[in-house]
C-alpha cells in the first residue's frame, strides 16, 4: 500500500518535499493520532511529525528517519501514504507535503520526545482535526484518515 518515490522523480529546483507523519494506533478499531506540541516559541501549535525529504531518500526512509529523530521510534507496524501530496506555493518555492501514516507496533507504545518538542497527545480523529494548527496538516490528516477507513 506504500508507494516509493525517489528524489530524482521530484523534478526541478525550487521544490521542497516534506513528510507529514501521523503516528496512529487503533483503539476499539478506531485510529488515534499522535500530535506533537512544538517548543515554547510555538507552544500553542500542534502538529504531526514533520521533516524534509533528503535528496538521497524516498518517502519511507524520510518518514522513518524523522519519526526516530522526534519521537524515538525506529520501526512501524505499517506505513501507508496516499498517492499524492499537497502542493503549497511559497513565493518562488513549491512545498510538497506528503502525508504518511505510521502505525505504531503496539497500542501501548509511548513516544520518547527529542529535540524541540514540549508535549504530545494521542487524539481521536475529530479532536485531532480540531487542534491541528495548519490547514494543510488538517487536509493531510483527512486524506490519511479516509484511506485508513477504506
Amino acid at each position: 500500500m506504500y508507494r516509493r518515490f525517489s528524489p530524482s522523480q521530484f523534478g526541478e529546483e525550487g521544490l521542497r518535499h516534506e513528510v507529514h507523519v501521523f503516528l496512529y494506533r487503533l483503539r476499539a478499531a478506531e485510529p488515534e493520532y499522535l500530535l506533537l506540541q512544538a517548543a515554547p516559541l510555538q507552544e500553542h501549535v500542534w502538529r504531526p511529525v514533520v521533516g524534509a525529504v533528503d535528496w538521497n531518500e524516498d518517502l519511507r526512509q524520510a518518514s522513518l528517519r524523522q519519526v526516530r529523530t522526534e519521537v524515538g521510534l525506529s520501526h512501524a507496524f505499517d506505513l501507508i501514504a496516499p498517492a499524492t501530496g499537497l502542493v503549497q506555493d511559497l513565493g518562488d518555492l513549491k512545498l510538497v507535503q506528503w502525508p504518511v501514516g505510521f502505525q505504531v507496533p503496539s497500542p501501548s507504545v509511548q513516544p520518547e520526545l527529542h529535540g524541540p518538542i514540549m508535549d504530545w497527545n494521542w487524539c481521536p480523529f475529530q479532536q485531532a482535526l480540531q487542534i491541528l494548527d495548519a490547514s494543510l496538516h488538517r487536509q493531510n490528516l483527512l486524506q490519511l484518515h479516509f484511506q485508513l477507513a477504506a
